[in-house]
This record gives structure tokens, sequence and C-alpha cells, in this order.
């Protein structure tokens, strides 16, 4: 159960007494106990329909035996199904959140009049991963020609926001490094609470771990090039940055609250960048989100990674609780793919 084991263990670690209220369920198990249950949490693979769908069937059946019993649901099944590329872009759109327009392919034949609709430069990406596989960035024709096929078949061609380039087109106060790089912001929502979790920078419009500057600067090429001198500043001036963003209240939460909201969704990890303008866009939301131990985490001591992972776990344990307040007594079933 990723994630989720490591929160556990954080609930034992701080003798937090939600620990010996959590019943864990698997998925296709059976009929679970629902005695003394006051609140059911849904923690699955996401877009659950589309890519679980016997699992979603089973969690369907779950959440209508806790509706009629009124019990409190945190993440319904209907809303884990939202989050696929195309549907959420398209909820987002529909209700003013700010995000990227998107165009849906069922199979490769559409892709040329999606991307025609969309325009160039464009992403293209499995319409059902969260991560960083099947994702092309298109600037022209040519790009579309040379492109491998996505192998899922279904796909969501997304217009391509620059946001490095209009911090270079900006007058705005900011640390250097946002015109020097793309980022990628992320912070869990829960109802209408937001904490800011990490912001990485990359060479690549598309952001995530594997391709990050913090990766890049964690391995040995680049730490024995530091030591030689260099860029022997970039890395402090990263962890700077990403330190201050956990430490300072989130810019943009009402649209991150909003967003998950819209999704039919209680909490999730949410994927944005910030513009220049002070605004936001919302690239994902991602509600089966990894946050591995503190210690794992790539440059675990100079980003002070243990402590944050802590207080990240510590918030959710603390949301979790408020949010099932009002259901007695309280007991979560935590639904899993088995």
């Amino acid at each position: 159960m990723p994630t989720g084991d490591v929160f556990l263990k954080r609930l034992v670690a701080t003798n937090d007494p939600l620990f010996h209220d959590i019943r864990i369920h698997a998925t296709c198990t059976g009929t679970p106990d629902f005695s003394d249950i006051g609140t059911v949490l849904f923690w699955l693979g996401d877009p659950l329909k589309q890519k679980y769908p016997t699992c979603y069937l089973d969690a369907m059946d779950i959440a209508k035996e806790a509706a009629f019993r009124g019990l409190k649901v945190i993440n319904h099944p209907d809303g884990l199904s939202n989050t696929s590329k195309t549907s959420q872009a398209r909820i987002w759109n529909e209700c003013g959140v700010p995000s990227a327009n998107v165009a849906p392919v069922r199979d490769m034949s559409q892709l040329p009049a999606a991307i025609e609709a969309i325009g160039y430069p464009c992403i293209v990406r499995g319409d059902e991963e969260h991560a960083q596989r099947d994702v092309a960035i298109l600037r022209a024709k040519s790009d579309l020609d040379r492109m491998p096929p996505i192998r899922s078949g279904a796909a969501a061609v997304l217009r391509m926001h620059d946001i490095r380039q209009e911090y270079r087109d900006s007058t705005a106060r900011c640390s250097d490094l946002f015109r020097r790089y793309h980022h990628k912001a992320r912070a869990f929502v829960f109802g209408d609470q937001v904490m800011a979790s990490h912001l990485f920078f990359s060479e690549s419009p598309i952001v995530g771990l594997s391709n990050c500057l913090f990766t890049r600067e964690a391995g040995r090429v680049r730490s024995l090039a530091r030591k030689a001198g260099y860029n022997a500043t970039l890395l402090d001036e990263l962890i700077a940055v990403d330190l201050q963003y956990f430490a300072t209240p989130v810019f943009g939460r009402a649209d991150l609250v909003a967003a998950v909201r819209a999704l039919g969704l209680d909490f999730a990890a949410v994927d944005y960048s910030l513009r220049p303008n002070g605004q936001v866009i919302i690239w994902e939301a991602n509600p089966y989100f990894w946050l591995p131990d503190g210690v794992q985490s790539v440059l675990s001591e100079e980003r002070r990674a243990v402590d944050r992972v802590n207080r990240s776990f510590d918030w959710m344990a603390t949301c979790l609780k408020s949010s099932a307040a009002q259901q007695s007594p309280l007991s979560v079933v935590t639904a899993i793919p088995a």
C-alpha cells in the first residue's frame, strides 16, 4: 500500500490513537465488517473505473452500503474515476479551474485532428497515467512524425503553457530559477485545507522526480563537479527555494481546493505551476500519490525531508480526524487494491 504503510508507521511512532481506529479492507476479498465503522476512506489506484474495473465495482458496493448505513465516505469511487487526463481537464474547464485545454484521443488515428484543435506546441500523454510514461512534447508536425505510439491507445492532447517563458517576459520579483528552468509545485489538499509538499525544477517542461534538478545534482558526477567548483551554488539555490515553498502558505490555495472538489474528491496531491502574475495553472490531481519515508527522499538530509514528511503525515492525520469528527465512534476502513 504505497504511502499508506509509511503513514501507518508514523501513527505508531507518534502513539496516535487513530492507528487503533483503522481497519484495512482489500477490495474483492468479500464483504467488509461495518460494525463500529463511522467513516469509509477509499485509498485506491486511479483512474479507478478505467484501470481497475473489477475493483471499482466492488468499491461501489462498499460505498453504497456505507451510504445506506449513513457513514461518511472519503474519496468516493466515482471521484477516483474522474482523474484521467481528459476527464479532469474537461471538468476543470467547465468549472473555471485554471488548467490547460485538452482534446481526447481514443486511438492514434484521431491524434492529428486533436493536435489541430489544440495547436502547437502541445503535450501528448497517456490518458490514464500519472507518471512520466507515454509523454511526448510536440512543437511542430515533424515531431508528430517521429513520435512513438502511445501504448495504452487512449491519450490526451494538452496545450503546452511555457511558464518559464512567462517569467522571462515578466518583471516579477522572484528567484532567477523560475526564469532559468521549468518548475512544478506539489501541494496536498484535504477538504479546504492545503499543505505544501515540494517544488521541483527541471530543464524539461514535463517536471517530475526522475528528471528534476535535485535528482541530477544528487548524482555522483554532479557531486564531484560541485566539489571542483562547477555550478557550485545551484544546489544551494534549489534547496533554499524548495524549503521556502514548504514553509510558506500556498499561493492559489482556493484554486487547488476547487480543483479537488470539482473532481468529486476529498483529498489529493495536486501538481501545478506558479505564474508570475500570482496565479496558478493546475496540471493534475493524484489521489493515490506516492510519499516515501523522508529518509528515501532525494537529497533527504539537505532538504530536511524526514521532518517535512513527518509533518505532512501528522497534518494528514489531523485532517482525517477532523473530517471524521462528526462520526462516532471514529473508525476508518481503507479499501486497497487486492
